[in-house]
């Protein structure tokens, strides 16, 4: 069986935000996922600083599925992460269009829901990557008091699960999507 290959790229210095990264990865790994963690640097000069576990454009490139995620800024995605996600235009359209999208976010404790303002801000850019865009579960699909952290772990399980049958599907179709090495 195939496994598909996730990576969850966030952007966040908070604690929150690292706790519902980790939450997306383990839900992917239940469903069989291969899971890579990264972080969207803050706007700073390339060679400052440590590198490891700054996502880059490889990342994305690696996997099946990308699960983006992003604090709450007043119904906006933090504009590092909106920077990352421009940056991958680079790629190439057809490579972009092979990969599951979502995303999770975290609430900026703003009346009137930041937290839904700013997933459909990132939807609404993942929809110009081209792909598959896997939405974030709605709390009331899930279990009477489901938290962020449990919205979180769905998520990773719901796009593992897309990217899995897709893989599924193109081996059953003869092999990989043009361009989608095995490793």
């Amino acid at each position: 069986m195939d496994q598909p290959k996730v990576s969850v790229i966030f952007h966040g210095a908070s604690g929150a935000l690292q706790g519902l990264a980790k939450e997306v990865a383990v839900g992917a790994e239940e469903e069989g996922a291969v899971v890579r963690v990264r972080r969207v640097a803050d706007h700073e000069v390339p060679g400052d600083g440590a590198t490891e576990g700054i996502a880059t454009p490889d990342d994305v490139r690696w996997a099946d599925a990308v699960v983006f995620g992003s604090p709450s800024r007043y119904g906006n995605v933090a504009s590092q992460l909106k920077s990352f996600v421009e940056t991958l235009e680079v790629l190439g359209g057809d490579s972009l269009r092979k990969i599951v999208w979502s995303g999770f976010a975290s609430g900026d404790g703003v009346l009137h829901r930041g937290r839904e303002a700013t997933l459909s801000a990132l939807f609404q850019t993942l929809s110009h990557l081209g792909g598959v865009l896997v939405f974030a579960p709605r709390a009331t699909d899930l279990p009477a008091g489901a938290d962020a952290y449990t919205l979180a772990r769905q998520t990773g399980r719901d796009v593992a699960e897309v990217a899995r049958r897709l893989l599924v599907g193109a081996a059953a179709e003869g092999g990989r999507e043009p361009g989608r090495s095995a490793g």
